[in-house]
């Protein structure tokens, strides 16, 4: 029995592909953010609705955050628990 497989695509390279991205116009979603952070998105909703994390919300549930908000986010020495 013969396996399948989907044919592999790869998007043409344009122009900006080469330059380097600028942080402050990098914009996450809740999963990239968690994954970036290595934590759950449900603990950055938590950081967001306590006002330590800024997110911006286009609209009624969609939640995006910016780069540079969670850099500063995780500079500010915020910590998960215990006295250290």
């Amino acid at each position: 029995m013969a396996i399948s497989r989907k044919p592999r695509i790869v998007a043409a390279k344009s122009a900006h592909d080469s330059q380097s991205w600028d942080t402050d116009a990098v914009i996450l979603t809740k999963r990239e953010a968690a994954d970036y952070v290595r934590c759950t998105p449900r603990y950055l909703e938590r950081q967001i609705c306590a006002g330590r994390l800024k997110a911006l919300k286009p609209t009624g549930k969609l939640v995006r955050i910016r780069l540079k908000d969670l850099d500063t986010f995780l500079e500010s020495g915020a910590t998960i628990g215990g006295d250290t």
